[in-house]
């Protein structure tokens, strides 16, 4: 087995995949965007917020489990029946509007059904101006959350608690009361979820983010190991030359990726917050009549809070495990961002909005993002985080290699824009 040189060994592998347009129906991941320009009505007297927030999404989930065969049985007896495959339940009907509504995003996505995003979920909201007649947003609220796979070996589905959480959280942000503070958005989307009757069991990480339209600075509360990336452009004039690419296994050289014109470098890295190895902190719901003893008792008050001033041109990356396990923020999302920028430029039309090359960006990060991770945690030959937290903790068992998981990436690329007087 050839063993990875570096992490530009790995890039160069995903280089020739990179897309420089929107791809919302891809068949490997979904892809979408929106820009949240927080501008103003014309007919409201607020002024037009000065910073704009481009977003996209990208998603994709592991592979459904298929069981090994088993064993051929002893000569002269016959084979043991088949264990009926496991199923996972919660109480909700299948008609719930939580169902309906993940099932319509899924679907226009084109990742197949029965993968969707997998136990991660996602949110995008903008928070309301005013309780007047604007009509613009004053930020946005963002995040994932991580459903927690070890509720499978119980039967419940862990998907289920994730995406209901994302929906109380939304709900909760878009209300025109706003300034709520995460943890507070956050706790009370967790009672939501508390007295769902049909969420009978789960638990699931949560990372938000508010981005403030009016002074660029980004909150958040992180609770888990999904975390958050923010990643600064600043002028590739010092970059080493593009190394050239590998062959592939059949022998040929793909095309060696462009040389980058803009270099990207990691302003924040949000730490991840774990009880123990692959055991992260957790927001938690356990089945009627068992006991809390012994288990995780994580609260919405537990999560770290970051405050963090942005900068035009910023980056904002909010990931699940499925790409952080994978992929290393230095030297690997660096790299990405540099190649995926260049892309975009080189294919953008000279006469394209700043909004519409915003757009292309930010959608373009997070497909790559996703199936990038996905292609690193097939690979049993590479050094990941994953690897490495493995054997910070000394665990027996795992060593070099990636981490099949459901991937989601958030991106939101950062514009300051300018500032009008009010319409009198």
């Amino acid at each position: 087995m050839r063993v990875s040189r570096s992490p530009l060994h790995r890039l160069r592998q995903i280089s020739r995949h990179l897309s420089p347009s929107p791809s919302p129906r891809s068949t490997s991941s979904s892809s979408s965007s929106r820009s949240l320009s927080s501008s103003s009505s014309p007919r409201s007297s607020a002024p037009t917020r000065p910073w704009i927030f481009t977003t996209a999404t990208a998603f994709h989930g592991k592979p459904p489990y298929v069981p090994p065969p088993p064993p051929p049985p002893p000569p002269g007896t016959q084979p043991a029946a088949a264990a009926p495959p496991k199923r996972l339940a919660q109480g909700l009907a299948a008609d719930h509007p939580l169902l309906r509504w993940r099932d319509e995003i899924v679907a226009g996505s084109g990742v197949p059904k029965e993968v969707g995003a997998g136990h991660d979920w996602f949110f995008v909201e903008g928070v309301p101006e005013w309780d007047g007649e604007g009509e613009g947003t004053k930020g946005v609220v963002l995040g994932v959350a991580d459903g927690v796979g070890g509720w499978e070996d119980s039967g419940v589905d862990p998907s289920h608690f994730s995406q209901a959480d994302v929906v109380c959280v939304m709900r909760g942000a878009g209300e025109r009361t706003g300034g709520k503070q995460l943890k507070e958005l956050l706790q009370g989307a967790y009672e939501d979820v508390l007295a769902e009757e049909g969420i009978i069991a789960g638990s699931s990480t949560a990372c938000l983010l508010a981005l403030d339209a009016e002074t660029g600075m980004l909150h958040a509360a992180n609770l888990g190991d999904s975390n958050f990336l923010v990643l600064r452009p600043q002028p590739a004039t010092e970059l080493p030359p593009t190394p050239p690419p590998s062959p592939t296994p059949e022998g040929e050289t793909p095309p060696a990726p462009p040389t980058p014109t803009v270099s990207y470098r990691v302003v924040h890295e949000q730490q991840p917050q774990i009880h123990f190895f692959n055991a992260p902190r957790q927001l938690a719901k356990l089945p009627p009549g068992v006991s809390k003893q012994g288990a995780f008792d994580d609260q919405p008050r537990d999560a770290d809070e970051v405050a963090f001033q942005l900068e035009d041109g910023d980056v904002v990356l909010v990931v699940t495990d499925g790409y952080s396990d994978n992929i290393w923020a230095e030297g690997e999302t660096t790299r990405l961002l540099d190649l995926v920028r260049t892309k975009v430029d080189a294919a953008s039309p000279r006469w394209s909005s700043a909004s519409e090359v915003d757009a292309a960006l930010a959608s373009s990060i997070a497909q790559t993002a996703v199936n990038f991770a996905r292609v690193v945690s097939y690979r049993r030959d590479v050094y990941t985080p994953f690897a490495a937290e493995a054997r910070r903790w000394r665990v027996k068992g795992v060593g070099r290699g990636g981490k099949v998981d459901d991937v989601t990436v958030v991106c939101a690329v950062v514009r300051r824009g300018k500032v009008e007087e009010p319409v009198e």
